[in-house]
Formats: structure tokens, C-alpha cells, sequence
């Protein structure tokens, strides 16, 4: 999806935390050539939304994901009052927990299984080598634009 053209039902946390990083007043972590891998939606519990490249060069994208429900039979969403886990058979790819009605955290991240080199470790946020942990981003509507 396109940070232009984002589901309408789709409310953005004011606060989205990964890694010490924080995003406040804006849409999506990342954005790759211009397209969404994935959203952080507002609701009685948080709601996300997953994109995946369907080509190498991340230039056409497909849904997997949409709302908390699967569009994809190998992928599991586990919804609870306040956390949303997404499974693949390579392991969790996200997890986001509502740690209040305005700010949720993204616990777990791995995108490495759809050929973003896009994940949590040891404490940093780590997208196309560039580890990031402790930064404060207000306003813009992506924290990290990658590619055209």
C-alpha cells in the first residue's frame, strides 16, 4: 500500500515505539520505494496491516495481512485484548502490543522472510544494516523512506 492511499477504516497510533526508537504524529516505520510493508492501526486492540514484495526489486507489492486476518494459509494472527502476534512457518514476523489507548509497541520484528532486511535485535531497531535505537521522529508520516 501506498502512504497516499492507506485503508480508510485504518487510524494511526500517536505513538508507535520500536526498539527506544518513537514515532509521534506519523503513519508507518518504514517505507520501501514508496510502498507500506506494514501499519500499526488504533482500535480496542491494535490492528495491522502487512504488505509483501511480490518481486525481488520491491516495485510490486501484494497483501498479506489485512486488518488482523490472513490472506495467506501459512499465516496465523493471534489476537488478545492488547497484543497482535503474526506467525509465518519461519517464526514470528510481528508483534505489537498497546501498551496505552495512544502508543503501541512493536515487541517483535522480522521481515527478513519476505526479502526485507527489516527486524529487532539485540535491542535496535536494524533496517538495511543501519542499526537505530533512542531516536525521536514527530510529524513525519514515515520514520525511514528506502529506496526511491
Amino acid at each position: 500500500m501506498k502512504i497516499d492511499s492507506l485503508p480508510t477504516q485504518f487510524k494511526p497510533y500517536k505513538v508507535v515505539e520500536i526498539a527506544r526508537n518513537k514515532l509521534t504524529d506519523g503513519i508507518a516505520l518504514i517505507s520501501v520505494n514508496d510502498f507500506v510493508p506494514f501499519i500499526i492501526g488504533n482500535s480496542e486492540q491494535p490492528e495491522v496491516w502487512i504488505n509483501i514484495p511480490s518481486d525481488p526489486k520491491g516495485l510490486e507489492w501484494q497483501p498479506l495481512v489485512r486488518k488482523n486476518r490472513s490472506l495467506h494459509d501459512s499465516v496465523t494472527v493471534n489476537v488478545s485484548k492488547s497484543l497482535v502476534t503474526v506467525n509465518t512457518p519461519d517464526g514470528v514476523v510481528l508483534e505489537v502490543k498497546a501498551s496505552s489507548k495512544s502508543k503501541a509497541e512493536i515487541t517483535k520484528l522480522n521481515l527478513r522472510p519476505f526479502g526485507l532486511n527489516v527486524f529487532l535485535e539485540d535491542g535496535s531497531f536494524c533496517v538495511m544494516g543501519t542499526k537505530m535505537s533512542g531516536n525521536s521522529i514527530i510529524g513525519a508520516k514515515v520514520m525511514i523512506g528506502i529506496g526511491a
